[in-house]
């Protein structure tokens, strides 16, 4: 008994002596002095960037170790995507210039540890950053550039303390960037002009949050013009488009696609009716030294589009298109209006994304309602758009397992494209038939008041937002309902269950139905209007044969349950013989056509080293999914797209 008490006295005591340790773990953090950080992007041409950093701790008398953290999971990008990686140098040491060792966190290599010795008040942290590393997950809050343009998000040469609030923690930027050089950023301009700092082509910036700064990338360049978008004051606030191209001449843009993107502003605002900033800026690389991206913030947007495509109005479709309209309304829906689950005081917390069927899924739709009310895209190639979208919700069969929610949730580990049964796995499908469902939301509305109130009402009420903020503000699945409901009653619960959040064995199409059209199977080829974006060649015969082959005769896709699917056809399958001739998609297509005569379709394949005939038992002809106008309803999809006027 007395080697037991003897024992637990032992322990008490140990837990004693721990104890103030773990206090000064907890709490030796310092937001009341804020944080620096120098980025150096004179070397970017050479892909390389280089950042000083200082970090104020809480001094202890005795050697402490003090955890320190790199952005994990970055706003925007919807999963632990940090591009840690690309650090190619880290370097620690106190105020005397002492280097200190740090290592990683066994099964975390976000978080260093850093052995510090007493009476330490300051870091000082030395980072190399290598830029344009190719990766699928962080190119939108990456570091990049080029000879003539670079962007840097401030977050990829970012360490924090654990602990501290980046609501709380301040820091103070400055920004080193060659000679003639100019940035444009979110960032207030500190007033630091002087004689130094002009002749090095020194930028300082205002201090701001940490949340502030990794929200707030910077675009710089040789060559740079701006332009107004704000028309009128009353309306909205100032918008400024920053544009950075590889030439003086490339920076005057199309006057036709910069009136679009006035009016997308105008449309914008008559849409929402307030803003969640005082001004906002967006900056745009025109060039194709760099690859095609953008990325969401609450006070700019990043973006980086081709010169071909913003040569004119007309040249500017598709993705392309969409790009600087998807990411501006962010800032009123992912920015501003967060789910709950994905706003945390850190960067590292995981974050819960199954809210992203809002998120991404209203921002997909008001982004291209924008787009079509502004006069970037026509009535035609909207209703082009919602055909595309839902033949292929129809040809997704994934859902017959995993919900669109889990789509969301899942989402960092779907955003990679999978070649073969991609349909089976899911994508990212929050983004389109999140759009399917908030656009199923306006018809809903619309019917439900006879056409007195629709989705803007609700966006007025849940986006309303005074014109200077900073904290995002959080919602949840009850607050849509509750929102969606003071609008219009009906069982908007049960509608988000069925579409959202439920298993599927067929997607159902009925938002066709409420808009006044009829989505069906005919003989008939749709027509594409001329301006559509068309995606890569290749025919298509999933309306009929369940097969999507790319012209050289390699199977694509194949749809369970189908007459391709019968025969065993497979992804990376080719395609050598149609009948008694070599392949071509022409003869395919004439197969198919002819299939009425009751003669199955012969077809001679590869597969690894193996030649084999299979035959495919179809005999309804081409078919096609259409999406045709039903005169017996109202044509609310016109309603829908109408221009606003009017402050």
């Amino acid at each position: 008994m007395k080697r037991q008490i003897h024992f637990a006295f032992l322990i008490i005591a140990l837990l004693i002596l721990a104890w103030p340790t773990a206090v000064i773990a907890a709490d030796q953090t310092s937001t009341s002095v804020p944080m620096r950080i120098a980025i150096d992007v004179r070397e970017l041409p050479r892909k390389l960037i280089e950042a000083e950093l200082v970090i104020p701790i809480k001094a202890n008398k005795d050697a402490q170790e003090i955890a320190l953290w790199y952005p994990k999971w970055v706003p925007g990008s919807h999963g632990p995507g940090g591009p840690i990686a690309n650090i190619a140098g880290l370097q620690i040491r106190d105020s005397a210039g002492d280097l200190l060792m740090w290592k990683r966190t066994p099964g975390e290599v976000y978080r260093m540890e850093v052995a510090v010795p007493g009476d330490v008040n300051q870091l000082h942290i030395s980072v190399r950053y290598i830029a344009d590393q190719p990766t699928t997950t962080s190119f939108g809050h990456d570091c990049f550039g080029s000879r003539n343009i670079g962007m840097v998000s401030p977050g990829s040469l970012l360490f924090y303390q654990e602990g501290v609030n980046i609501d709380e923690q301040q820091i103070t930027t400055e920004l080193h960037l060659p000679k003639t050089w100019q940035a444009a950023t979110a960032l207030p301009a500190a007033e630091t002009d002087t004689e130094s700092t002009v002749a090095e082509n020194i930028q300082g910036y205002e201090t701001v949050s940490l949340r502030t700064l990794v929200d707030s990338p910077i675009m710089f360049g040789r060559y740079y013009q701006s332009f107004e978008l704000a028309e009128d004051n009353k309306l909205a606030p100032p918008h400024t488009l920053h544009v950075f191209a590889d030439d003086q001449a490339t920076t005057n843009l199309n006057s036709t696609v910069v009136d679009k993107y006035r009016s997308m502003v105008s449309q914008t605002a008559r849409l929402i009716g307030s803003h969640p900033f005082d001004r906002f800026d967006i900056l745009l690389g025109v060039t194709d030294a760099l690859p095609k991206n953008g990325l969401e913030h609450l006070r700019s947007t990043f973006n980086v589009l081709p010169p071909a495509s913003l040569r004119s109005a007309e040249a500017l479709k598709g993705w392309d298109r969409l790009l600087v309209p998807h990411e501006y309304l962010h800032s009123w829906c992912g920015k501003h209006r967060r789910p709950a689950g994905m706003l945390t005081t850190d960067f590292h917390t995981p974050k819960d994304t199954e809210l992203l069927w809002v998120y991404e899924g209203l921002t997909q739709y008001l982004g291209e309602l924008v787009e079509a009310r502004s006069g970037m895209m026509t009535a035609d190639e909207f209703r082009h758009r919602l055909l595309v979208e839902l033949r292929n919700a129809t040809h997704q069969q994934g859902r017959q397992w995993r919900t669109l929610a889990d789509t969301a949730a899942a989402s960092h580990i779907l955003r990679a494209a999978s070649p073969s049964w991609s349909g089976l796995r899911r994508s990212q499908d929050y983004y389109m038939e999140g759009m399917l469902f908030w656009l199923e939301a306006d018809a809903q509305i619309r019917q439900v008041t006879n056409n007195k109130k629709s989705l803007d009402d609700f966006c007025q009420s849940f986006f309303k937002a005074p014109r200077s903020t900073t904290l995002p503000v959080s919602f949840s699945r009850d607050e849509v309902v509750k929102q969606l409901n003071s609008v219009a009653k009906f069982d908007w619960d049960g509608l988000i269950s069925r579409r959202v959040e439920s298993f599927q064995q067929q997607f159902d199409p009925a938002v066709a139905d409420r808009l006044g059209y009829k989505f069906q199977l005919t003989a008939t080829k749709p027509s594409i209007p001329a301006a559509t974006f068309r995606h890569s060649r290749g025919i298509d015969l999933l309306d009929s044969l369940g097969i999507a082959v790319a012209t050289d005769g390699k199977v694509r896709r194949v749809l369970l349950g189908t007459p391709a699917d019968q025969a065993r056809l497979a992804p990376t399958v080719e395609i050598i013989g149609v009948g008694n001739h070599k392949w071509s998609g022409k003869r395919l297509l004439d197969a198919v056509e002819k299939s009425s005569d009751r003669t199955p379709i012969e077809l001679l394949i590869t597969s690894g080293d193996e030649i084999r005939t299979l035959q495919l038992h179809y005999f309804d002809g081409l078919r096609y999914w259409n999406l045709n106008r039903d005169e017996t309803k109202p044509d609310l999809l016109a309603d829908i797209l109408k221009a606003k006027s009017g402050s």
